[in-house]
């Protein structure tokens, strides 16, 4: 029950601070946190498949393809007018 409660607090306060969060790298590394502690929660509630599907594409892919893409935008910054 209190892992439950920690759980809920941590997926909480993790969305919050995304909303508020102005910094790219660090939402991008929040964002997969975010899908880390949700297929935790899914995993919790007995839904595995789902848990892992959350892991492997909500925390894994998309997590790396955010980061590729942040990685691309500082790399070739484009001139704005």
């Amino acid at each position: 029950m209190l892992i439950d409660i920690l759980l809920g607090f941590a997926l909480l306060s993790c969305a919050l601070r995304l909303v508020f969060i102005r910094d790219t790298f660090n939402a991008i590394l929040l964002f997969i946190l975010f899908g880390i502690i949700l297929a935790l929660v899914w995993g919790r509630l007995g839904a595995f498949d789902v848990a892992l599907a959350e892991a492997a594409i909500g925390s894994g892919i998309s997590g790396a393809l955010l980061l590729d893409a942040l990685a691309h935008l500082r790399h070739n910054p484009k001139d704005t007018p």
